[in-house]
């Protein structure tokens, strides 16, 4: 899936455990610093956030820092 952010046209990618028909997904892209994330469902919003804190995030998601919002 292509989306401009910022002026750029960036390729967003979704896990391979994500729904077949593309809902319920969640989108993630790079560009430069910066990492994108956006949901199918509402595409119009993007959270950006930098390589670093997203690194830190799926570091405490892999070692089940977030387990109980699940």
């Amino acid at each position: 899936m292509k989306l401009m952010v910022n002026g750029n046209e960036l390729e967003f990618v979704k896990a391979r455990k994500s729904y077949w028909e593309g809902s319920e997904c969640l989108y993630v892209s790079a560009d430069g610093d910066q990492v994108h994330l956006v949901e199918s469902e509402n595409q119009e919003t993007v959270l950006s956030t930098t390589r670093s804190k997203f690194a830190a995030f799926l570091d405490g998601a892999k070692k089940g820092e977030f387990d109980f919002a699940i």
